[in-house]
């Protein structure tokens, strides 16, 4: 009987000791964020996957999505943001957020280039401080965010970026959302704002996927994930010679869903000091001696619990359908 006794006792401090990693699991995890996306959707096909996965995410507060400009959208920012419309309302998760079409163009001068988007992240940053800070996510070129730091020079008090680009540390260069407006990031790395980039180096190392794994992962989980899959198979069938160009046949990488691995906890991250940035090579700067700031870059992915992750979120959405 005592060691009846003993065993339940030791089984019921096992099971709190459990339940207490959980929550505090849990609450390390599930960090409210309030968040704006800026997006060139429609250029390529891993901002939809992105976008998805963010609004998936209950913790993750969208508070809205700006659209920007890419050589391949026809009416540019109009295009994106047709594109995010039809993603939002494919995917059905609740109250969708306002959806702003920014610039066509990019920054020519350091004047800001204004529009409605670029005034909302500027309102809703003021709502924020530097213990409370709005994150902004950039899933192409920054227009309208370095617009948004032009026309506010305090924001950088009040928000922290989040973005997919660039090739590699410590070289830089980017031939994709840097390339498209070099002047608005070279404006960012000059802010205060704190600042983490996943490179097109680590997300073609940690999210490749081929046709028959993105089918494989996606099929059987509803409307939404068969639309995605089928997104994936419609671009690596007919963008046959970019994918062998960029990555290799029949496999692509979904560059933008680093973002959303980061918030999650699934990356790792080096601290480095901020490089400045030479616009005609898109090419790192590196100061002689330690600047005031300093930027996160992401080294790894765990891409194994992220699409797990992804995937169980889809099953809850269709679930609720």
């Amino acid at each position: 009987r005592r060691d009846m006794t003993r065993a339940t006792f030791s089984f019921v401090k096992l099971t709190v000791l459990i339940a207490l990693l959980l929550m505090v699991g849990e609450a390390a995890f599930g960090r409210n964020r309030d968040v704006i996306i800026t997006t060139d959707c429609g250029a390529d096909i891993d901002d939809q996957f992105a976008i998805a996965y963010l609004s998936l995410v209950p913790q993750i507060h969208i508070q809205a999505i700006v659209t920007t400009h890419a050589p391949t959208l026809p009416k540019q920012a109009k295009t994106s943001a047709e594109c995010v419309k039809d993603v939002l309302q494919r995917l059905a998760a609740g109250t969708s957020p306002p959806v702003f079409a920014g610039s066509d163009v990019a920054l020519a001068t350091r004047a800001p280039l204004g529009n409605d988007g670029v005034d909302f992240i500027v309102k809703t940053a003021r709502g924020h401080s530097s213990q409370n800070r709005l994150v902004i996510i950039t899933l192409g070129a920054t227009t309208d965010v370095a617009s948004a730091f032009l026309t506010d020079p305090k924001l950088g008090d009040r928000v922290e970026i989040l973005t997919m680009g660039f090739d590699s540390w410590p070289k830089g260069g980017d031939p994709w959302n840097i390339k498209n407006d070099p002047l608005a990031y070279q404006v960012i790395l000059g802010s205060a704002a704190p600042i983490t980039i996943g490179s097109t180096d680590v997300t073609h190392k940690y999210l490749e996927l081929s046709d028959t794994g993105a089918a494989q992962m996606l099929s059987g989980h509803g409307p939404f994930a068969e639309w995605l899959n089928g997104l994936f198979q419609n671009w690596v069938t007919k963008q046959s010679d970019l994918v062998a160009q960029v990555v290799r046949p029949r496999h692509w990488v979904v560059w933008d869903t680093v973002v959303v691995a980061h918030l999650l906890g699934f990356t790792t991250v080096e601290t480095y000091s901020r490089p400045s940035l030479n616009l005609p090579s898109l090419e790192f700067g590196h100061f002689g001696k330690t600047p005031a700031n300093t930027l996160n870059w992401i080294t790894s992915i765990d891409q194994k619990k992220m699409w797990a992750d992804f995937v169980r979120r889809l099953d809850r959405a269709n679930a609720r359908r």
